[in-house]
């Protein structure tokens, strides 16, 4: 069993290239991410496999299940912003919202060609997941600055 066959079940190379991204960062943000970071792996990498289970369900025009879990992660990662404060929490919420919000675009223009709906919730997927980059790149920052904060008074 190789790399090829794990992820065979993917459709396309430009698939395959998103997934094992996901993935790398994914990998990074747990090992050297704070927290914040971790929790918002977790959610976003839940939501790719629970995506990928339900991606076939299309009601109308959109995949209505897939439409439900970026609304759900978008709940989540808005809980989470509030939670950490983190720019990059608000920066992930924002994206998740603009994916979600390309599920209803797709509803109520009908003409909207499939592919372009597609690749727009993938560029806010990736969105989602370069935010979740800049969140493991900011976590020594953070880290020094709540020490500074805390030593300061």
């Amino acid at each position: 069993m190789n790399i090829g066959d794990l992820l065979g079940f993917l459709d396309t190379p430009v698939q395959q290239v998103f997934w094992l991204a996901t993935l790398a960062v994914s990998a990074i943000g747990l090992a050297f991410g704070d927290r914040s970071v971790r929790v918002g792996v977790g959610l976003v990498l839940a939501n790719f496999v629970l995506s990928g289970l339900v991606d076939h369900w299309v009601w109308f025009t959109i995949r209505a299940a897939v439409a439900g879990l970026d609304g759900g992660l978008f709940g989540l990662l808005v809980l989470l912003a509030w939670r950490s404060r983190r720019w990059w929490a608000h920066a992930a919420a924002a994206f998740a919202l603009l994916g979600f919000f390309a599920h209803f675009i797709a509803l109520v223009d009908q003409s909207i060609w499939w592919h372009a709906y597609v690749g727009l919730r993938w560029i806010f997927s990736a969105a989602v997941v370069l935010a979740l980059l800049a969140g493991v790149v900011e976590t020594p920052f953070a880290r020094r600055y709540e020490r500074w904060a805390t030593a300061q008074g």
